[in-house]
């Protein structure tokens, strides 16, 4: 449990801080800022948190179990942001700015900080069954084939089915 709790704050924490820094760096955002874009940028971080977080939305059957993650995303974001923002915006510096600013302005910070706790909660409620499945459809695949002491090897195969009837 503890691995999977750490593979979903790695994935949310990475998918959270490269959309901040493509907002910050890539799209050359001048000063650090809340408000409406900010919880815009958190739904999307929710959003796209949700579908990459847990199993894989390009497998057989996991796209619908990814769109209601990414559904659920949406709104755990903007909460992560509601909470963050009203009752924990300690200001630091930011070398941008000249002066200190709430860290819940900065977009590599706290986008990193609402994908890695979402990301961890979808690796948490992801319950691993796709390794399940392989197991159970590889031994459906499986036939077993007994022989009897008096069957000849080059005889005809009967299978413990054949035999009952």
């Amino acid at each position: 449990m503890g691995k999977r709790l750490g593979i979903g704050l790695l994935k949310g924490l990475l998918v959270g801080a490269a959309i901040g820094a493509g907002i910050t760096f890539g799209a050359r955002w001048p000063t650090p800022s809340g408000g409406l874009l900010a919880y815009l940028l958190a739904l999307g971080v929710g959003g796209t948190t949700g579908i990459f977080a847990g199993s894989a939305p390009w497998r057989e059957g996991a796209w619908l179990d990814a769109a209601i993650k990414a559904l659920f995303g949406i709104g755990v974001g903007a909460a992560l942001y509601w909470l963050g923002a009203s009752y924990a915006a300690a200001a630091i510096p930011w070398p941008g700015a000249g002066h200190a600013v709430p860290w819940t302005s900065l977009p590599p910070l706290y986008l990193g900080a609402i994908g890695g706790i979402y990301g961890a909660l979808v690796e948490l409620d992801h319950d691993g069954d796709d390794a399940k499945k392989k197991k159970k459809d590889s031994s459906k695949a499986r036939v077993s084939v007994e022989m009897d002491d008096t069957e000849v090897a080059t005889g005809p195969v009967v299978t413990r089915a054949a035999r009952k009837k």
